[in-house]
């Protein structure tokens, strides 16, 4: 079936065909994160790889609940990590148009609550091990997979616990994680996002109070005012930040392939040039947000006629520590009358930028999309390689799918409804994954 190491062309079909009936039967196992379960998708994973001759080992975290790891060999040292998680968010079969976890499949794109947010990666990780073992490919660095539970909550039952048995594994190495691999398309121009960091994350809460004079009956609404003003404050905040430096490189390529030069001074020219649909997430990845996400105050709160309260999800780019974020909402907030406190803080984090592993990247993609480019990418959400950002391992979300399935229609599934994948996007994303872990650690 194979031939000197190399899956031949026609080969690629029958791993197509197999992984998609991998990623249905997992699909058909329902881990929404709710109902804590996914040690049955766990154990499914595991008689995979061992009627494969894979390696396993279950680490349980909880009742029902735990990762896996699955390796070429028993023992490994300093590995390469595939890195994904088995549960998802709800799904609600009459919002769909094709039942969520029924892993149907329709004119060759499959339908269900994981076909992408991960358990498409899972079963990419999987067969990537199943064909270098096929192929008796030699690898220079130890290659695991590991997949997780409670990513969608947390990961107090999942990757966390896991660091804390295993911390050694995520050291000093090279991990492969959700987040990126999905292109945005501008002019004839292909751009695949690997993602380089993410931003933080805080939470905030705000509070105005109305003055001594305000009573029910002859309120001053000064509380009310002041909410304006805190609202007013935050849409266009005045704070000076430098672009990160992935978000500057992705910047730097699109506006060199317009014929123009980028620099910060020049970003609202920058955006001028950028099509609508991205021009939301070009923000974003560039300067801190803030969202008010809750509004507590008026005539039904159990403090009329006192407070208001305002909540905030912010999420301040990798540079913003903890004590530049306080400077950063005293300046915002300015001499407004406000009590405010930091309910949680989580910095982000950016992974250096390797030229010669984007490379690599690059060149596997292009073998079927030629005017691709493969671009640093700073995700304005967040996932499992938050936790590993001190652990000193470069870390790339990446898993390439074909243009059809662009960042903008992807973030909408995300989460969403109508989840799917093409299938020939899943057989492009393992033999790009493939490829590239020869390339960066395989010989034949």
């Amino acid at each position: 079936m194979y031939e000197g190491g190399e899956v031949l062309i026609k080969e690629w079909m029958d791993v197509k065909e197999e992984a998609a009936e991998y990623l249905s039967r997992l699909i058909q196992i329902n881990t929404s994160n709710s109902l804590q379960n996914e040690m049955e998708a766990i154990r499914f994973l595991v008689e995979i790889a061992e009627r494969n001759g894979l390696y396993t080992k279950v680490h349980q975290t909880g009742e029902n609940r735990g990762n896996v790891v699955i390796s070429l060999k028993p023992d490994y040292h300093e590995p390469i990590i595939l890195l994904s998680h088995l549960d998802v968010v709800p799904a609600n079969d009459e919002d769909w148009k094709v039942p969520p976890f029924s892993g149907e499949i329709i004119d060759d794109v499959m339908w269900g609550r994981g076909t992408i947010d991960t358990k498409q990666l899972t079963i990419t990780h999987l067969m990537v091990l199943l064909l270098l073992k096929r192929n008796n490919i030699t690898i220079n660095k130890d290659v695991i997979m590991v997949a997780t539970s409670d990513e969608e909550n947390g990961s107090q039952f999942g990757l966390i616990p896991f660091l804390e048995d295993y911390p050694y594994l995520f050291k000093n190495t090279f991990v492969f994680n959700e987040g990126g691999g999905f292109p945005i398309l501008i002019d004839e121009n292909i751009y695949y996002l690997c993602e380089l960091g993410q931003k933080g994350l805080a939470k905030v809460k705000i509070t105005a109070k109305n003055d001594v004079t305000s009573t029910p009956y002859l309120p001053n609404n000064s509380a009310l005012q002041i909410s304006i003003k805190i609202i007013e404050a935050f849409q266009s905040p005045e704070i000076i930040e430098r672009i990160p430096s992935s978000t500057n490189t992705l910047f730097s390529t699109i506006a060199f392939d317009k014929g123009i030069s980028f620099s910060d001074k020049d970003f609202e020219t920058f955006m001028k040039i950028i099509p609508s649909s991205y021009v939301s997430l070009f923000r974003a990845m560039a300067k801190s947000t803030f969202s008010i996400t809750k509004w507590d105050g008026g005539k039904k709160h159990s403090t009329a006629g006192k407070k208001y309260e305002m909540y905030l999800d912010c999420r301040p780019i990798p540079s913003v520590t903890r004590d530049l974020f306080k400077e950063m909402l005293r300046e915002i907030l300015g001499d407004l009358p406000v009590e405010y406190e930091i309910l949680s803080f989580s910095q982000g984090y950016e992974s250096q930028i390797n030229q010669t592993h984007l490379a690599i990247f690059e060149e596997e993609v292009k073998k079927e999309v030629p005017h691709a480019k493969v671009v640093p990418f700073l995700s304005i959400g967040g996932s499992d390689s938050r936790h590993l950002n001190s652990l000193g391992s470069q870390i790339y979300g990446y898993c390439p799918m074909l243009p059809d399935m662009t960042f903008d229609k992807v973030i909408t599934m995300v989460h969403g409804v109508n989840e799917r994948i093409p299938l020939e996007s899943l057989r492009f994303g393992i033999q790009n994954m493939y490829n590239i872990l020869v390339k960066l650690e395989g010989s034949d």
